[in-house]
């Protein structure tokens, strides 16, 4: 296990998170080399850090970011009966009731139904 793997490993252990000045006397790391790391896996969106003052001195609670679950899409709400709007995916920056793709979709609406 490589040292970042381990300092991962240890922010994942504390559910609260991990105050950076132990972070790196627990990884038995020195600090460069600890807020070099950190800083890495930050910028890849695995942790977070914010600041905080322990003992009179600023420092970093360090938290694990777990995945965020993606939200199930909901089609249901583009579709009428089984026709999507023209709406969807639609790059056109209109006002609706001026739109004609929209208009002649409500149009066939009214005859399918």
């Amino acid at each position: 296990m490589d040292i970042e793997e381990k300092i991962l490993k240890l922010i994942k252990s504390k559910k609260k998170g991990i105050l950076q000045s132990e972070l790196w006397k627990t990884a038995k790391i020195d600090s460069s080399k600890c807020s070099r790391i950190l800083a890495k896996l930050e910028k890849e969106g695995k942790i977070s850090r914010e600041q905080e003052t322990a003992k009179g001195s600023k420092t970093y609670l360090i938290k694990f970011i777990g995945k965020k679950e993606v939200p199930t899409k909901n089609f249901k709400l583009l579709l009428v009966g089984k026709f999507f709007s023209p709406c969807t995916g639609c790059a056109l920056e209109c006002e609706p009731e001026l739109c004609a793709p929209l208009s002649q979709w409500v149009y066939s609406l009214e005859n399918e139904g």
